[in-house]
Order: structure tokens, then C-alpha cells, then sequence
């Protein structure tokens, strides 16, 4: 039986790679967070600044006020939130609402350690996520496997150790090697098998749906169009145990853990 949680992207954006921005407003993405409710994700991912490929940084009020209305929306939901913000005046502010984890695409590199500690006391999960340079200049010189393969195992053991001297229990430090992130394909691949080996001790997140590796790989164009081999990645995570899986496709991927699960 699968222990994997699915975790449901929802992206508050106008330049989502995968959705276009067709959730961009409000409305727009309650209705998507009831509908990925309701297909059986364990984890809503909401995220307000795009972290595509040559993607611009959002202003900091900016992504707060995207924000604001589905947290306050979120307070009567019954599901587990994460929040996808590298920023630390934002994290300061998610510690009065309902979230549990904070998802930080830059791994925690603009984040001090007394916003990190309040977290630690606070009792919820960081996860934090390995990522080459940054959205803008990620793809123009990406890693190779041997290069990412180094990188992202220090990336592991110095994260582990910095969130562990701040008072997070190994249960709530969970790690993304950042699929795509500044990687080309062969390290991409060579870092899901490893992450894969990783995930029976280590809380190992992946996200690979819909991105442009597949499309590369497979020579797919359309993001949606790589539904399929997204799924047939995904139900490698789900054998492996990683503890979560990031997919637009929640009802696919709930379909198929529930297949593997007696």
C-alpha cells in the first residue's frame, strides 16, 4: 500500500507554465481547490508566483494580495495547505493562518533562521527545494548529472542539519531535488532514480508533472499532452513511498494509488 500523499497545484498566476492562468482569479481557484478536494488530493499547493522558466519575480504585496482571499477561504476547508513562497515576510504572515507546510523553491536561501525557528515552534513542515541559480537564469547554463548529482546530495545533508539545529523534527523537514530546476535531462533523470533510493528514509517530495523534460524526452509539445508519461512517473513514486507527489492530475493520480493499494 501506497503512503504517498498527492498534493494538488493550484497556481494563483497569470503565466503558469501548465494552466495557462486559467485560476489566476480567486473564484477561479476556490472552484479548482474544491475540484481537487473532491478527486482525493491529501495536499493543496497554492502558489502565487510563478516559477517557470525566464519567469520575472513578483512583488512581495503583490503575491500577498493573491493570497490573502484563499487563505481566508481555506480556514473552512478541511485539507492540508502548503504555500509556495521563497519569501520570508510572507512566511512571517502564513504563521496566522491555516497552513501547514511552507513549499520554498529557493531552498531557503533568502530565509534567516528566526523566521525558520517560529516555524520549528510552530509545529509545521518546510520543504524546501534545490534549484540552480534562479527562474530567470536556471536553463541558460543547467547543471549536468555529475554536477547536480553533488550538488543536490550537499543540498540535502546541509538543509537537514541547518533545519535540525533550529528545532525541526526530522518529520516535519521534508526535500524536493527541484526536477527541472536548473538541471539538464540526464541529471533530471539520474535525480529521480536517486531520490527515489532516498525516499524509504528520508521525507522525499517530486514534482515532474507536465514539465518540459517530458516534453524534450518524449518530444511532446503541449504540456497537458504529457499527462501520460507524467502519470507513468508518478506510479514509480507511489511504489517507491516518496512522501509526496506534486501533479495537476490529482484524479489520475488518486486512480492509480488506489489501484496499488489493497
Amino acid at each position: 500500500m501506497s503512503t504517498s500523499l498527492i498534493m494538488g497545484i493550484v497556481n494563483v498566476t497569470p503565466d503558469s507554465f501548465s494552466d495557462g492562468g486559467r485560476f489566476f482569479a480567486s473564484d477561479s481557484a476556490l472552484n479548482q481547490i474544491d475540484r481537487l478536494i473532491d478527486e482525493g488530493a491529501d495536499i493543496i499547493d497554492l502558489g502565487a508566483e510563478s516559477s517557470r522558466p525566464n519567469a520575472e519575480a513578483v512583488p512581495l504585496e503583490e503575491e500577498w494580495r493573491r493570497l490573502l482571499p484563499i487563505l481566508e477561504s481555506l480556514e473552512n476547508r478541511s485539507i492540508q495547505v502548503s504555500i509556495d513562497t521563497y519569501k520570508p515576510e510572507i512566511m512571517r504572515r502564513l504563521l496566522d493562518y491555516r497552513v501547514d507546510i511552507i513549499n520554498d523553491i529557493q531552498g531557503g536561501g533568502q530565509v534567516d533562521d528566526t523566521i525558520l525557528s517560529a516555524w520549528a515552534k510552530a509545529g509545521r513542515i518546510y520543504l524546501p527545494m534545490h534549484m540552480y541559480k534562479n527562474p530567470k537564469s536556471m536553463q541558460n547554463e543547467p547543471l549536468g548529472r555529475d554536477e547536480a548529482a553533488m550538488a543536490v546530495a550537499g543540498f540535502y545533508e546541509s538543509t537537514q542539519k541547518r533545519l535540525t539545529n533550529l528545532g525541526f523534527p526530522q518529520n516535519k523537514i521534508w526535500l524536493d531535488p527541484g526536477i527541472g530546476f536548473g538541471k539538464n535531462d540526464q541529471a533530471n533523470l539520474y535525480l529521480i532514480h536517486d531520490a527515489l533510493k532516498r525516499a524509504a528514509t528520508t521525507p522525499i517530495v517530486l514534482g515532474v508533472s507536465r514539465k518540459s523534460f517530458i516534453g524534450r524526452l518524449l518530444e511532446i509539445e503541449d504540456p497537458i499532452d504529457r499527462d501520460g508519461a507524467t502519470k507513468m512517473l508518478e506510479l514509480s513514486f507511489l511504489y517507491a513511498g516518496v512522501k509526496a507527489i506534486r501533479t495537476h492530475n490529482v484524479k489520475h493520480l488518486r486512480r492509480l494509488k488506489d489501484l496499488i493499494s489493497p
